[in-house]
């Protein structure tokens, strides 16, 4: 098979290699399984049904008890042994998908039978690890007897879950199954070709969904990419009038904090309570970090003492010394110079 058989090949055929291929995923699947627990999925279906004649005898496949009606559920119809070739053949140890294959290759040998006229299934009865050895059940059916198998199960009301062929007298009975051979040469039930249908319609829209999303999500986050972009240069300016906003902001508390450290008002008040009553200024200097006071005072009062105590000034000194030391009412000059504390920035 190449490229090109599989873009010419129709609905059906692509059913039929899908289906197939599944089947055989789900088989390397139950290879890997432990022999106990796949004993226990194949022995899900319990319910089986004779075919007799025209008639169909429902059977408990694990008890053999009859069923007087039709029960509920998955049925597995099997057919007269008599229409079933079956002979066990010795292989290789192998996975049952690649024994079928290897089957499939010699059914001319194996059998009387030509592989285009009949459906074969196998089942492994035994293996023997120490010698790589395995004992495969053969069975073979001719496709018209399946078909007409088939045909008289619908015709009695029964939807086979199975096609299988019932034990002769005094043999174990198999798991052979030959639907699934059957369905593949016949394409399937109808309403299983509606089923794939609506299932690759649906596949169809689940991928247009995502398409669509992902379409969507792109649209929006171009959308939304342009938008941020168109918005860059106001965004830029507004930054650049915060940032501007900020500096002019952080300038004129640092403006105001050296203000009120350099405040002449301050300084003055505590030259006035420094100074006593009986005391006049002549001259009074500032100069943001220096206050000189030139006057004259009664009785020459220790004004340096009183400058120092302030909170406000300190190293207070005389600029000048006058030797004429006053008595009484006598005023005596003074010419003091003193500084301002700095103060600490909070």
């Amino acid at each position: 098979m190449n490229v090109k058989d599989i873009l010419n090949a129709d609905h059906e055929a692509l059913i039929q290699w899908a289906t197939h291929g599944l089947r055989w995923w789900v088989a390397e699947l139950m290879e890997m399984v432990p022999p106990e627990w796949r004993e226990r999925f194949l022995q899900r279906k319990t319910v089986v049904a004779e075919m007799r004649g025209d008639q169909l005898t429902y059977r408990d496949e694990r008890s053999g008890q009859v069923l007087g009606v039709k029960p509920r559920g998955s049925i597995r119809v099997l057919m007269p042994h008599d229409t079933v070739l079956t002979r066990e053949v010795d292989l290789p140890v192998l996975p049952v998908g690649d024994v079928k294959r290897m089957l499939a290759l010699d059914i001319d040998r194996l059998t009387p039978f030509r592989a285009e006229n009949v459906l074969f299934d196998a089942e492994i009865v035994s293996r023997n690890p120490d010698s790589g050895r395995q004992t495969v059940l053969l069975g073979v059916v001719p496709r018209e007897s399946a078909a007409g198998a088939l045909e008289q199960a619908r015709g009695l009301g029964v939807e086979p879950a199975a096609l299988g062929v019932m034990p002769a007298r005094g043999s174990a009975r198999s798991n052979l199954d030959f639907l699934p051979a059957l369905r593949d040469v016949t394409g399937g039930s109808a309403a299983r070709r509606r089923a794939a249908y609506w299932w690759a319609a649906a596949a169809v829209f689940f991928a247009f969904n995502i398409f669509f999303l992902s379409y969507r999500d792109s649209a929006a986050l171009d959308e939304l990419r342009s938008a941020v972009e168109s918005q860059q240069t106001p965004v830029t300016v507004a930054l650049r009038l915060r940032n501007k906003v900020e500096k002019e902001a952080t300038h004129r508390r640092d403006l105001i904090h050296q203000q009120a450290l350099a405040s002449p008002l301050k300084v003055l008040d505590a030259v006035t309570r420094a100074l006593p009553n009986g005391a006049w200024v002549q001259r009074y200097e500032w100069n943001g970090k220096t206050v000189h006071i030139r006057g004259f005072a009664k009785n020459s009062p220790n004004l340096l003492a009183r400058l120092e105590s302030s909170t406000v000034l300190h190293n207070a000194r005389a600029l000048t010394t006058d030797p004429h030391a006053g008595s009484g009412n006598t005023y005596v000059p003074f010419d003091l110079a003193a500084d301002r504390r700095v103060e600490r920035a909070r």
